[in-house]
């Protein structure tokens, strides 16, 4: 008996240590260090007004759980994974998506034969990189290729990086699963402000100051 309520108050703690690192992980992530920034990445569905027949839902994980798209950009929380689904409109409103709760909406869309399922997975965080860097956003341009009983084939087409002088630049995915680098841009003037400007005013000031000191 003592060994049984031994290995339940163990398996409780090792759970509990469990969730706690879980918890702790997850709010680290969301932290952003000094002197960095986060760029996420944006979508757009390219072609999506070729398809009038099918509503196109986001649907991801830990959000969002429902997400109607157009032709406009979207993106989502930095940590989710999310994918693209198809559903024939007609369907769409007879089973009234939009009414179902979250575990509803992830049992349709994974599991209803009438749903057009992508293999394509989307990230919402390209990457923590230094202030510095000129470097705004990166947005992903996706194209319908077909959608064909359950299967939707959609593909990234190229990458658009935006920088803090106005400058686009495009390039086009060789491989679905490797994003094309940005070039490397000049510094932004908030660079050289921080990180140049002010560490030099701040050792002039103090060479004044032991300056003045010994000369009096």
């Amino acid at each position: 008996m003592v060994k049984d309520k031994i290995k339940v108050v163990c398996t409780g703690l090792m759970v509990a240590l469990f969730i706690l690192v879980s918890i702790t992980e997850a709010s680290y992530a969301d932290v952003v260090n000094p002197g960095e920034k986060t760029i996420p990445y944006s979508y757009q569905i390219a072609n999506i007004q070729d398809y009038p027949d099918y509503v196109l839902i986001l649907h991801g994980t830990p959000n969002p759980s429902l997400e109607v798209l157009n032709s406009s950009e979207f993106s989502f929380y930095k940590l989710s994974t999310c994918s693209i689904y198809a559903v024939p409109s007609s369907v769409y409103q007879e089973v009234q998506v939009n009414q179902m709760n979250d575990t509803m909406v992830s049992e349709f869309l994974n599991n209803d034969s009438r749903v057009a399922r992508s293999d394509l997975e989307l990230e919402g965080l390209y990457d923590t990189i230094n202030e510095g860097n000129s470097l705004e956003s990166a947005l992903i341009l996706l194209k319908i290729r077909s959608i064909q009983g359950n299967t939707l084939n959609i593909q990234k087409e190229k990458i658009i990086y935006t920088y803090s002088n106005g400058q686009r630049i495009e390039k086009p995915f060789q491989n679905q699963n490797q994003t094309p680098e940005p070039p490397v841009i000049g510094q932004s003037w908030d660079f050289y402000l921080y990180f140049v400007v002010l560490p030099l005013l701040a050792l002039a000031v103090i060479l004044f100051i032991l300056i003045r000191r010994r000369s009096s």
